[in-house]
This record gives structure tokens, C-alpha cells and sequence, in this order.
């Protein structure tokens, strides 16, 4: 009990501090004049490509979630379907489905096998990414990922007992969690900031552009860097992990705006890691890539172990970019676990390992077929 209140307290300094840490590299990077360019254009492309959409879905599911439908006695009543259904939540874009399944794991009424399923069926919160970013990509890679957890699923039942240990939920009731005071006010103005957000992402999804000059200044520009910059700061001054934002409390709006800015974060950071290097490499980033030809997809494939979105939606850039293949992508989708990874290492660390190494089968099965054949 007292491990486990350590353990939690520990994973909370160290977001703090990663928080921290980024707010300084973004101060830095902007004070200097060679790469401040890079990143307001990388911050208003991400905003307006990316926030957007992933705002205006957020806010679509998880008003949906205000429905009253009890999953874990539906599955209960309907254990044959037990797979197929936790498959199936885990593809829903972000989170939220993975976490449910884990924590349903955690009081026994599913297996490993249907955890399993849905981790492997999982992209987190990069599936937002893809989807506003390549649509017809996320057509093929999503169906596939569902498809495969399934299907890892129905193989591993007969083991399920055997390959994966039975777990007995911790609980410790002095474990309490840091309260969020930003105001409500701030996230109904960032709300209200989504609807021209969202216009403005309709008119980039047709490769159109649109511009307001004033006193030699674009005011839409000032407007996607200074709303993408506000996705920055209610991340930092979030005292909450990103686990905790999209699983912990039941506010839609706050739900909403605190996981899209920490994908928004994220997909700014990946943007302009592109940006960085493609400028330190004189434009060659793609020829260096080229060097690792049939390792990248198993490069893919590893960092989908980090646990965590942020790495995964690094990853999706990368592809929605150009700069890897899809195989790595579909890899990637496969191996990663996204944030439904963090529950079960606080529970066990040895149920997640295991996950994750299982995990990494189909993805290297799918992504070297995906490589070779298509």
C-alpha cells in the first residue's frame, strides 16, 4: 500500500517536471531568432490541422458518454462477445475505452485475453491525429488493429490463465489526487476558441488558406499561435497527469479541453522536431532516413512500448509527414499501448511487461507483411 502511494507520487514529480522541462524548450527555442519562425508556423499548422479536429471529437465522445449504457454487465450477460467488445473499445480514438478495460481487468470481469485484445486494438490519442490528419490511412490501419486484437485475443484464451498472472487490486484510500484550480471560465473560452478553430481546420482539409491583414500584421495567424500557445499553458498548470485528465473526472468541458491539449502539445513538439531537423540537416532528413530502410518499422514498433500517447502521436507525424512508411505505422498502431499502459503498471508491473511484449508479435507479423507484400 505504502509502495503503491510512493510509486504515485513519484510518476506525479515526474510529469511536474517533464512539464517544466518542456515550457523551458519552447521559452528557449522562441528566443532566438533562427528557430522562432520554426516554431510559431509549427504551432499554428498543429492547431489548426490538428486541434481542431481533435477538439471537436473529444467533445462528440465524451458527450456520448453521459449515456447511460452499464458495459461491464453487458459483457457480463454476454461473455462469448467478451473479446470483440473490449477489441472494439480499445479502437475508439483515445483512451478512454483501454483505461475502462484495464480497470475492469483489475475487479476480474475480463480476462487477459480481452486485455490483451484491446491493447493491441489500441492507437490512444494518435488516433486523433491520424484521422483529421489522413482519413483514408485511418481506414486501413484502424480496421486492421481491431481485426488483429481480435484475433490475438481468440488465440491466447486457451493460455489466457497460463501467460498472465492473476492480480489482486491495491487499494489505499489515503491516496488523493492534486486538484485542478484553473478556473471554468478558461475552459469555456478555450471552447469558444474551437469554433473558429474548426472552420479554419475545414478550410486547410480543402488546401485552401485565408488570411486577414491588419496594420501589416495576419490576424488569423495571431489568433492559431496565441490559441495554440493557450493549449500549452493549460497543460503546464494542469497538476493532473494525462491519465487522469481523460479517466478522473466526469466534467465533458474540462475533459475535452485538457486531453486536446495534451495531444496538442505533443503534435506541436512533433512538428517541430521535423522543422529542427529538417533545418540542421539542410533538407536531407529523408536521405538519412533512407539509411535504416528495413529497421524502421521495428523502430516503430519499440517506441510503441514507451507508455504514454505523447511518444505515439510523435510517431503518427512522422507518417502523416512522409517521413516513414506505413508499415511502421501500422507497427506502431499495434505495439502501442497509449496511457491504458500506466494503470496496469501501478497494479502490476509484470501483467503490463507481458501485455507489451505480446503485443509486439502482431505488430512485427503485420508490419513486415505490410513492408514486403504491399
Amino acid at each position: 500500500m505504502t509502495e503503491l502511494l510512493i510509486s504515485f507520487q513519484k510518476r506525479l514529480e515526474y510529469f511536474r517536471i517533464s512539464k517544466l522541462l518542456v515550457l523551458f524548450v519552447f521559452i528557449l527555442i522562441f528566443a532566438f531568432k533562427e528557430t522562432r519562425e520554426l516554431l510559431i508556423t509549427s504551432s499554428q499548422d498543429a492547431y489548426v490541422a490538428v486541434t481542431s479536429f481533435v477538439g471537436a471529437t473529444l467533445l462528440l465522445f465524451y458527450t456520448l458518454e453521459k449515456k447511460n449504457f452499464n458495459i461491464p454487465e453487458y459483457i457480463k450477460k454476454n461473455s462469448k462477445l467478451e473479446i470483440p467488445i473490449c477489441a472494439f473499445l480499445g479502437v475508439i480514438p483515445g483512451c478512454g475505452g483501454a483505461i475502462m478495460v484495464m480497470s475492469m481487468y483489475t475487479r476480474g470481469i475480463v480476462s487477459f485475453s480481452s486485455v490483451l485484445a484491446t491493447l493491441i486494438s489500441t492507437m490512444g490519442d494518435a488516433a486523433f491525429l491520424l484521422i483529421a490528419s489522413k482519413p483514408q490511412a485511418a481506414l486501413i490501419i484502424l480496421p486492421i488493429t481491431l481485426i488483429m486484437g481480435i484475433v490475438t485475443g481468440y488465440i491466447s484464451l486457451p493460455f489466457s490463465d497460463k501467460i498472465a498472472p492473476s492480480i489482486i487490486p491495491k487499494k489505499d484510500s489515503n491516496m488523493t489526487l492534486p486538484i485542478n484550480k484553473i478556473p471554468t471560465i478558461f475552459y469555456k473560452i478555450w471552447l469558444c476558441l474551437l469554433i473558429p478553430a474548426v472552420i479554419l481546420g475545414l478550410i486547410n482539409a480543402f488546401s485552401l488558406s485565408i488570411e486577414i491583414p491588419l496594420f501589416g500584421y495576419d490576424i488569423i495567424g495571431i489568433f492559431t499561435f496565441t490559441a495554440s500557445m493557450s493549449c500549452l499553458a493549460m497543460w503546464v498548470f494542469n497538476p493532473l497527469t494525462d491519465i487522469q485528465m481523460a479517466a478522473i473526472h466526469e466534467n465533458s468541458i474540462r475533459k475535452t479541453v485538457d486531453t486536446t491539449c495534451f495531444v496538442s502539445v505533443w503534435v506541436i513538439t512533433a512538428f517541430l522536431c521535423f522543422e529542427l531537423i529538417n533545418l540542421y540537416t539542410e533538407g536531407r532528413m529523408f536521405d538519412y532516413l533512407l539509411i535504416f530502410g528495413p529497421f524502421i518499422p521495428l523502430m516503430a514498433i519499440l517506441i510503441g512500448f514507451i507508455p504514454g500517447c505523447g511518444p505515439q502521436i510523435m510517431i503518427t507525424s512522422m507518417y502523416v509527414s512522409g517521413q516513414i512508411p506505413m508499415a511502421a505505422q501500422l507497427g506502431n498502431s499495434i505495439s502501442n499501448d497509449g496511457d491504458a499502459l500506466f494503470p496496469a503498471l501501478a497494479i502490476s508491473a509484470r501483467v503490463a511487461i507481458l501485455a507489451t511484449i505480446y503485443s509486439a508479435i502482431p505488430a512485427i507479423i503485420v508490419a513486415y507483411l505490410w513492408y514486403y507484400l504491399i
